[in-house]
């Protein structure tokens, strides 16, 4: 479509308006925006930093929490960006991924043997100081291995399954043995007994069959540090099963199928520190599984299912890192964790957290890393971190409930993509972009409303002509409903956290949602109707239409009530829909993109898929089947007629291409965030409130203002301003010469093909 077709005045002012909000907005932004940074003067030098603030290192500047660690420098020293890597975070990733023993020493090349060893007719490799006798399809340890000197010994991938009180007779003298992948289903009592004289500090077990533990596996006197027993089958722990371990230090136990443990099993370990539990059974945890362990330091029950945590379970005086993750955890009550006074990193992410006690941390005055994403909850009382005087990193899902952290250097994430702590549209360019679309939104569709009553409408196009004003009232709806966020940005701008869950859970947010979702969907199902009155009158131009004014009401008294219906369901008060569906985000929408499976999640997704599919697909197939009438009913024509034509088919591709422009972002990225792709908050910000509007901002264009009976209709009525007349005159005269060649054309050729003429020239007029 060219430019010289859309209406100068509404192009004016739509260039005008955007100009306007893309070159004033950011200057707006800061004149309402919080200071981010304060400097303390005079009597203040002795006092601290507002709440929220935090000072500089050498400087007496404070900066705001968001930002520390945000990845530019604020402070005139920079320590704003000191200390951004949780070192816990590290030492839990490093502890989850074990490095494989047979890649301990990969930087030494095979064949550098560092031990004495003829290695002719040996089927082991030597690597500096370690033997390694993998997937030899071994049965016993072999003879002519060297007899001390070594570091690792490694054996995995051979043929034990049973491990008997004289397997361990050839073994040489070693440090690390690894026994992984060996097909171990059973472990004879004393079968390690001879560890008291072999130096090993380090045994793998890991990836075998073990199904239980015997009493009295290890001797007196043996050094053994490091014990893995992961990945194996053991369902049960005896009271015995690490007797005479008293050096141990780390103990992996993680990917077995443990339900229950008593707290003798681990009274032996009395210089244990390290405990790994994850992917086990556990179900409840009480002070009857783990004796008092004044060695513990770092404690992993990731992964289990894990529900109710007992007081006093948690007997470690020294314990530092706690791992929670990946449980079924729904409630921390009060003082679960008192007796960890040392405690300094706590994962309960990935929980089904809904509820927290006010006096749920009150012990944990030590804690510097708290991890609270992916639970239920979404907002939390200002007191229940209040105790926590020492926390420097915390974490949640939802920006908002940083409010009951700020006195938190660091607490993450910082936004949505759409909202941050200060601002509901954190973008100053989305901020413009939102007057634009609202502006041009309302004025674009009042304008339709207005000239559609002005336009003198024949019999054959009553109904049409109906439906397009109907089609204005409804995109007028997305109009409003963005100038009251855009407002509402105002209204809050600088503070915006304060008044977060106020304007969420308020009933001004939830109308503006109602409005979105009904704008939405009446402005889908008139589009879908329009089509179809169009393709009607294309492929069935000589039949005559039932125009009967009752029966296009009841047509467009149920759009409007189906639409009303979807649109007011969340509001009322069914569990379905939770308390405040359209308030999980901070311009009310129900497109469910940040968190795809919250409640109603079904709804959302039939809305903006299903809906959403039907109609593109209806649509595309509709202009495509119009397209091929008015080809086939115009072939044997030529001049005119042909170039009446194309100018038809630009206009439907154009129209085609705004639908998919539209709605195909929308279903895609729906669907990617059903499948459990991560989408990226910027994208959804532009989605909501950018390429989801777009529709109501170009219907007025496409359906009305750049036909030409409404530029005919604006002559006449410019013509009837003296202002305005000599300006209409060149427009009035292109089309009427438009007109003339098009008579004169049709004219030409009338002896011959009147009937098919009359049926194209209905056709092409008609869209």
């Amino acid at each position: 479509m060219q430019m010289s077709k859309i209406p100068r005045i509404y192009l004016n002012i739509s260039r005008l308006i955007i100009t306007w909000m893309f070159l004033f907005q950011p200057l707006m932004g800061q004149h309402f925006e919080m200071d981010d940074i304060l400097v303390l003067k005079g009597e203040e030098f002795n006092s601290s930093c507002p709440l929220g603030y935090f000072q500089c290192n050498a400087t007496f500047q404070c900066v705001s929490q968001r930002l520390n660690c945000d990845g530019s420098v604020d402070c005139d020293d920079g320590s704003d960006e000191w200390n951004c890597v949780n070192d816990i975070d590290d030492i839990y990733w490093n502890h989850l991924f074990r490095k494989q023993p047979y890649g301990l020493n990969d930087g030494v090349e095979f064949g550098r043997c560092g031990l004495d060893w003829n290695l002719i007719n040996a089927s082991c490799l030597c690597r500096g100081y370690d033997i390694l006798c993998r997937f030899q399809e071994l049965t016993e340890i072999p003879l002519q291995l060297p007899k001390d000197g070594i570091d690792m010994l490694d054996l995995t991938g051979n043929n034990f399954s049973n491990i008997s009180s004289s397997f361990m007779e050839n073994l040489p003298m070693t440090e690390i043995l690894v026994l992984k992948f060996c097909g171990i289903a059973t472990l004879a009592s004393e079968a390690f007994q001879r560890l008291s004289i072999i130096p090993v500090r380090t045994l793998y077990l890991d990836e075998n069959r073990i199904e239980s533990l015997s009493g009295n596996l290890f001797a007196e006197g043996n050094h053994l540090n490091t014990l893995i027993l992961s990945g194996n089958r053991i369902q049960n722990l005896g009271d015995n099963d690490f007797q005479n371990l008293g050096e141990l230090i780390e103990l992996d136990l993680r990917n077995n199928q443990i339900t229950t443990i008593t707290s003798t099993v681990f009274e032996p370990l009395v210089n244990l520190r390290v405990l790994h539990l994850n992917n086990n059974y556990l179900n409840c945890l009480s002070p009857l599984m783990f004796p008092r362990l004044i060695n513990l330091q770092t404690l992993f029950l990731v992964d289990n299912r894990i529900t109710h945590i007992e007081k006093d379970t948690f007997r470690f005086p020294n314990l530092r890192y706690l791992f929670l993750t990946g449980n079924q955890l729904t409630e921390i009550k009060a003082q679960i964790f008192c007796p960890l006074h040392l405690l300094q990193g706590l994962h309960l992410n990935n929980n089904r957290l809904r509820k927290f006690d006010l006096h749920a941390f009150d012990c944990l005055e030590n804690l510097t890393s708290l991890f609270l994403n992916d639970n239920d909850f979404r907002k939390m009382d200002n007191r229940t971190l209040k105790h926590l005087t020492n926390l420097e990193y915390i974490y949640f899902s939802w920006f908002h409930l940083c409010h009951a952290a700020r006195h938190v250097r660091v607490c993450e994430p910082h936004g949505d993509g759409i909202s941050s702590f200060y601002n509901l549209l954190d973008n100053s360019i989305l901020r413009g972009s939102v007057w634009a679309m609202a502006i041009i939104g309302i004025v674009g569709n009042i304008l339709v409303l207005m000239g559609r009553y002005f336009v003198k409408k024949t019999r054959s196009n009553v109904e049409h002509s109906l439906y397009l004003r109907h089609l204005a009232g409804s995109d007028l709806l997305m109009g409003i409903y963005l100038a009251i966020i855009a407002c509402a940005d105002i209204s809050f701008r600088g503070n915006y956290l304060v008044h977060e869950e106020s304007w969420r859970h308020g009933r001004l947010c939830a109308f503006a949602g109602f409005l979105n979702t009904f704008s939405c969907q009446s402005s889908t199902l008139m589009l879908t109707l329009v089509t179809w009155d169009r393709l009607m009158s294309v492929i069935r131009p000589l039949q005559a239409k039932d125009n009967r004014r009752k029966r296009i009401i009841l047509r467009l008294l149920a759009l409007w009530s189906v639409s009303f219906i979807l649109a007011a369901a969340p509001l009322f008060p069914l569990k379905y829909f939770g308390t405040h569906f359209y308030g999980t985000n901070g311009v009310c929408l129900s497109l469910l993109i940040h968190d795809p499976f919250a409640k109603g999640w079904e709804y959302s997704a039939v809305l903006f898929i299903c809906v959403n599919t039907f109609s593109l697909c209806f649509i595309l197939i509709s202009y495509l089947r119009m397209l091929q009438a008015i080809r086939v009913s115009g072939g044997g024509m030529r001049s005119t007629l042909s170039g009446r034509e194309s100018m038809v088919a630009t206009r439907f591709a154009i129209i085609i291409t705004t639908d998919c422009a539209c709605w195909v972002p929308v279903i895609v990225v729906k669907i990617l965030a059903l499948s459990g792709v991560s989408i990226s908050p910027s994208l959804y910000a532009w989605l909501a409130v950018l390429v989801l509007p777009v529709n109501s901002a170009l219907n007025p264009i496409l359906y009305t203002l750049t036909t030409a009976v409404f530029k005919q209709q604006l002559c006449r009525f410019c013509h009837a301003l003296p202002n305005c007349a000599i300006f209409m005159d060149r427009t009035h005269s292109q089309l009427t010469f438009e007109s003339a060649s098009t008579s004169l054309g049709q004219y030409a050729s009338a002896k011959s093909n009147s009937s098919r003429k009359r049926c194209s020239n209905r056709r092409i007029s008609y869209v």
